[in-house]
């Protein structure tokens, strides 16, 4: 390189320097944004320079064409966001990068003009929101026709089938982007297409089939006596259907009138099955042990006061679709499709309650409010019927404890304190229920003990009740149904199972109860279950005691 060559480039490099100091902090000449020159500004004057061009191209119009429409919307509404600041940012950055820490590129800045694009971005959900705004504008549903019925006079007319238009949502939301993103002045196609549907005399087939069906009724047979459904009933059933989006159409059923006539059929005949009426002696026995105890099954009898019934129930969904094929193929009679439902306590089943299961007897001091309650509960449970495998709930079979059921306002314990409320004292009838089936050996799914130790009940072996949230739960897990029958008088409640448990064999026995702090204290509780095939099952429940309230 001459001595020439490089005073120059020393003197070109000392002019790059000079604009470098002299524009800190300001745009770089040179540097244009969509052809607005920015060169020598602050960050602040090119914003707002900037910000009247995004105004601009946020808000010049965006034509749409469709066919003989027209609609103009807002850049800024179809989700374009012009980004001012990312813009001036880049316009900082231009002519300060590359070789000789930039200096080069500054000094082509002094020659050649340095044109950047305006950041920006389409903000997809307003741009989607804008298509189907558009799509809903634009766009109208086909329509295969109506069929209309008269059942005054069963006179058959129909409405002309009428072609849809929908846009091409993809497509447009393309295009737009493209238009956005180049901020075009040109006119936006939006793509249509045409959904076609089945002709005039199509239509006009279905309304003479529908003549046709309406001049018989359907009979219905299979459950008892013949049932016809007049054309008159039948009249608000027909309509047209359509198939392949209306390009084909038949005769065939409303869904909603469909709906609404199989349900006023089934009405008509389905029957419930009806479990056998049963009775046995409230209480035979009693058992009332609060410490260790042993109880085998005792024979008894159950007397049927009322037959088991089988039952019958129509098949909603097999009907619906019968209906609606003989509507289609033309056909008058239809045979209900029916399921036949067995009592869960036939006479069959109640051959096999042979047996006294279980038992179990608590007391209380008449005429307190709490005995009321007591009195109550036993009398809506009294006479429950458990099917081999159900599940008995406590809650579920008295249900809630209301004054209009008879319940009165006596002591109940809540959080640990004794206050007041409907149906108090129901948890002396919950204890007696469980001990019950304890000693039945069935299946204790479900209890919660007291949260302080009451010496009327047996310790560890009581159960709390409270609508909805606290239960009493067992399952019979026998093969023969368990009646629960219950007994009240001026001192006591008892309750007793019948059924078979197969000779299980039950004894409870208790552990020495451990003292705790503040004179809580804890006992363990087993029962031993004995099966007549020899297998013995041991089941322990640990209940913990809080110290008592200063009254219970």
């Amino acid at each position: 390189m001459g001595a020439g060559a490089a005073i120059l480039l020393l003197g070109l490099l000392a002019l790059a320097l000079g604009v470098r100091v002299t524009h800190g902090g300001r745009v770089l000449p040179g540097v244009r944004v969509d052809g607005v020159g920015l060169g020598g500004l602050s960050p602040a004057y090119a914003r707002r320079r900037l910000e009247a061009l995004a105004a601009e191209a946020a808000g010049r119009p965006l034509a749409l064409v469709a066919r003989d429409e027209r609609i103009a919307i807002a850049p800024r509404q179809a989700g374009y966001v012009a980004d001012v600041r990312r813009t001036v940012e880049q316009a900082m950055d231009a002519g300060r990068g590359g070789p000789l820490d930039g200096l080069a590129s500054t000094l082509l800045g002094l020659f050649v003009a340095r044109d950047l694009p305006l950041a920006q971005h389409v903000d997809r959900r307003r741009l989607e929101r804008t298509v189907a705004s558009i799509a809903g504008r634009l766009g109208h549903p086909s329509s295969p026709g109506e069929l209309v019925v008269d059942p005054a006079t069963l006179a058959v007319s129909t409405t002309a089938p009428r072609s849809g238009r929908e846009v091409d949502r993809a497509a447009l939301t393309s295009r737009l982007t493209r238009a956005l993103r180049t901020r075009s002045r040109a006119r936006v196609a939006v793509p249509l297409r045409t959904r076609p549907v089945a002709g005039r005399a199509a239509v006009d087939r279905v309304a003479r089939a529908a003549r046709g069906y309406l001049r018989e009724p359907l009979r219905l047979t299979g459950a008892g006596e013949p049932l016809d459904v007049s054309p008159t009933r039948l009249a608000g059933v027909l309509a047209l259907v359509s198939r392949d989006g209306g390009r084909r159409v038949r005769l065939g059923a409303g869904d909603a009138p469909l709906e609404t006539l199989v349900g006023q059929i089934a009405a008509r005949r389905d029957r419930p099955a009806r479990d056998a009426r049963i009775e046995a002696a409230a209480r035979v026995v009693t058992l009332d042990a609060k410490g260790d105890a042993s109880w085998r099954p005792r024979a008894a009898h159950v007397r049927v006061l009322a037959p088991a019934r089988s039952g019958r129930t129509i098949d909603r969904t097999k009907l619906t679709a019968a209906i609606e094929a003989a509507i289609r193929e033309g056909r008058h009679a239809i045979a209900l499709p029916l399921r036949h439902d067995e009592p869960a306590v036939s006479a069959k089943a109640v051959r096999r309650m042979d047996s006294l299961i279980g038992t179990f007897t608590t007391y209380y001091v008449p005429g307190q409010p709490r005995v009321t309650n007591i009195r109550q509960i036993a009398r809506d449970v009294d006479g429950t019927i458990v099917a081999p495998g159900a599940r008995f709930s406590l809650n579920a079979a008295a249900g809630q404890r209301t004054k209009d059921g008879g319940y009165v306002e006596a002591p109940f314990i809540a959080d640990g304190r004794i206050e007041p409320s409907i149906g108090g004292g129901v948890s002396q009838f919950s204890t007696t229920l469980y001990n019950a089936a304890y000693f039945a050996g069935l299946q204790i799914d479900g209890h919660r003990p007291h949260s302080f130790f009451i010496d009327r009940y047996p310790a560890g072996r009581e159960a709390t009740v409270n609508f909805p949230d606290i239960d009493l739960t067992w399952t019979n897990d026998t093969r023969a149904p368990v009646l629960v029958r219950t007994s009240t008088d001026a001192g006591s409640v008892a309750v007793s199972l019948y059924g078979h448990n197969g000779g299980r064999r039950v004894s409870a026995h208790a552990a020495a109860r451990v003292p705790l702090d503040d004179g809580d204290f804890a006992i363990t509780v087993t029962r031993v279950v004995r099966y007549a095939d020899g297998r013995v099952a041991r089941q322990p429940f640990t209940t913990r005691y809080d110290e008592p309230p200063d009254e219970h």
